[in-house]
């Protein structure tokens, strides 16, 4: 099947695929099992063995009750068949913007018969809930005590507004804004007074930046397009942006021909005294979390972890290990959290600190001490909706896990949010403590307050949530960045927005981004409620 331009935006913005990332598996029409299937108890009692056998063999081990009764049965359970190579290949016909080559990664036969399938099948179509519940959850406030709607200029307004990257860039003074366009690859720069510099259409949509001391910025571009697929034309290039907001790229990108890259960081991971580059390919069916050894006249890959979904990393300098480790978020299947401890020389061991079942939809995560007890602590957010799941689930939203000074965690705190794709803890009151603002792609129709919410800390894990006030024109949180914009001494915010207006007689616009800026006193003291 082709696809017009206006379908695949409409894709685009309806399921949210930016860095955004879009899960592996991809919405499309309905797989309904080619019969119905009837069972016996027997059935499921030995369904639930074999799925504990197969199922958990390329991800955490899903309970039934995460999904209800008709998405297992007419969504997941066929998907997995398909990869089980239980159900035909055909099927990929089935379902909307499955490109072919993803046959490549399905198995030639069958893994099991399908006796065994029908067993798995009849184990989640009947353990699962016909609904799943509605979370309980104090409602925010339409009101920002501590920060400013600054107003976005006219030309920034569209009726396709699709920001794939924001960032604040406090590396130059007067600081400066940074926001990417991801349906036409413009990135532009901004002034601190979010006045217009100058703009470049790059060959990508930028989903990364990597600013260096020296004007380099090392710039990742997923690929072409948002669109999730196979292909390897990502890649890692370097740009200048001079004082007047010129953007002038490298002939030649540093790194080529990457699936779907997500990020770069640059450390010396192999303690030589050179500059290597961590580079996270997010991928769809195949990807990877690798780092490029600095040969001073080329580069070495060394693959860390062979699998798709990586979607965030953060380098953190302990000084007890051995140069820097590395902590990821994979999203995509088998999800989880995994530090990577240096040994030395560039060797890393692999743990696992938290684990995910694939309907979570990992999005983001960020290291804080949280609890001020000298350990970080992890910050996490689920929601990613557009896999073949499509259904509010009440266990997405923002998570706080607490770190025993061992890197083992446990969860603290939990608040619902549809669709939730980032945190970030700051002390933006400026009280001393952790507050943190949160975005989501994907918001209920019933609750598009979502979008965004501010938590302020009033200690003990208790929060006061406010949102934006009521008619704020914020559809969809695809990125955010948090710094001070205007060196007030205050973090301020950047948000960077998703929206499509389909309806030709409604001519509705809403901008490519908006700034929140912080008003509080710096250093004031606000009491909190212990």
């Amino acid at each position: 099947m082709r696809f017009s331009y206006k379908m695949v935006v409409i894709i685009l913005l309806a399921l949210m695929v930016t860095i955004l990332i879009q899960c592996n598996s991809e919405p499309g029409k309905p797989a309904i099992l080619t019969s119905p299937v009837t069972f016996t108890e027997a059935d499921v009692t030995k369904g639930k063995i074999l799925a504990a056998g197969y199922c958990q063999s390329c991800h955490k081990l899903p309970d039934p009750a995460l999904l209800d009764k008709e998405t297992w049965r007419s969504h997941v359970l066929p998907v997995m068949g398909l990869y089980l190579g239980i159900q035909p290949a055909a099927l990929v016909n089935n379902m909307s913007r499955s490109p072919q080559d993803d046959l490549n990664y399905m198995p030639d036969s069958a893994m099991m018969d399908t006796v065994k399938w029908k067993q798995i099948v009849a184990y989640y179509t009947a353990k699962a809930p016909t609904h799943l519940p509605t979370p309980n959850r104090p409602l925010p406030l339409h009101q920002l005590p501590f920060f400013k709607i600054q107003p976005t200029a006219a030309e920034w307004y569209s009726t396709i507004s699709t920001a794939s990257y924001v960032k604040i860039d406090t590396s130059v003074s007067p600081h400066r804004l940074i926001v990417n366009d991801g349906i036409s690859n413009r990135l532009t720069v901004l002034n601190d007074k979010v006045q217009k510099l100058k703009s470049y259409t790059l060959d990508g949509a930028i989903v990364d930046m990597q600013f260096q001391k020296n004007k380099a910025v090392f710039v990742t571009t997923i690929g072409r397009d948002l669109w999730a697929n196979n292909f390897k034309n990502g890649n890692v290039k370097e740009i200048t942006i001079d004082n007047n907001g010129d953007i002038k790229p490298q002939s030649q990108p540093l790194f080529a021909h990457l699936g779907r890259p997500v990020s770069v960081n640059i450390a010396d991971f192999n303690g030589d005294g050179r500059m290597d580059y961590l580079i996270a390919q997010f991928g769809k069916m195949a990807g990877r979390l690798s780092w490029m050894e600095n040969r001073g006249r080329d580069f070495k890959e060394h693959i860390i972890r062979q699998k798709p979904g990586c979607i965030k990393t953060v380098i953190d300098y302990n000084n007890k290990s051995k140069g820097p480790d590395i902590w990821t978020l994979f999203a995509q299947g088998d999800e989880g959290i995994f530090l990577y401890k240096n040994t030395g020389n560039g060797n890393f061991t692999e743990k696992q600190v938290l684990s995910f079942p694939p309907s979570y939809g990992s999005s983001s995560f960020e290291l804080v001490d949280f609890n001020s007890d000298g350990f970080k602590d992890i910050i996490y957010t689920c929601g990613d909706n557009g896999d073949y799941s499509q259904i509010l689930k009440p266990y997405h939203g923002l998570y706080i896990y607490l770190n025993d000074g061992k890197n083992n965690f446990t969860q603290k705190y939990f608040y619902p949010i549809n669709g939730c794709y980032k945190a970030i803890a700051r002390d933006f009151d400026g009280d001393g403590d952790l507050d943190i603002a949160t975005i989501s792609c994907f918001p209920a129709a019933a609750t598009p307050w979502e979008a965004f919410i501010y938590f302020e800390n009033k200690g003990d894990f208790k929060f006061q949530t406010y949102t934006l006030p009521l008619n704020t024109p914020f559809q969809k949180g695809l990125t955010m960045d948090a710094a001070d914009i205007d060196d007030d001494g205050k973090t301020d915010l950047l948000l960077g927005n998703g929206f499509y207006n389909s309806d030709k007689n409604n001519h509705t616009t809403q901008p490519l981004f908006i700034v929140l800026k912080n008003i509080t006193s710096p250093g004031a003291k606000v009491t909190k409620n212990k």
